[in-house]
C-alpha cells in the first residue's frame, strides 16, 4: 500500500480508471485510488485519483492527463 500526504484529487468514472492507472504507472507518478467510502462527495460509480504535492512539471503532466484542475483534498 502507498502512503502519501494527500494534496489533491481527480474524479473519474469507475470504467475509465484503468486508462488513468496505466498512464500514471508509465509516468511513474505516485497516487492512490479512493472510493465513495473515503470521499463521501463521490457518487456511486466514481473513483478519485489522489496525489501528494507534486513538482509543477509533474503536476502539469497530471493535469493534462485528466484534462482539468485537481480538487483540493
Amino acid at each position: 500500500m502507498i502512503f502519501l500526504k494527500k494534496s489533491f484529487y481527480f474524479v473519474v468514472a469507475w470504467h475509465d480508471a484503468k486508462k488513468y492507472t496505466d498512464a500514471l504507472r508509465a509516468l511513474d507518478i505516485p497516487y492512490v485510488i479512493e472510493t465513495p467510502e473515503e470521499i463521501p462527495s463521490l457518487q456511486e460509480g466514481e473513483l478519485a485519483f489522489v496525489f501528494p504535492n507534486l513538482p509543477i512539471r509533474i503536476y502539469v503532466k497530471v493535469r493534462m492527463l485528466f484534462g482539468t484542475t485537481g480538487e483540493p483534498y
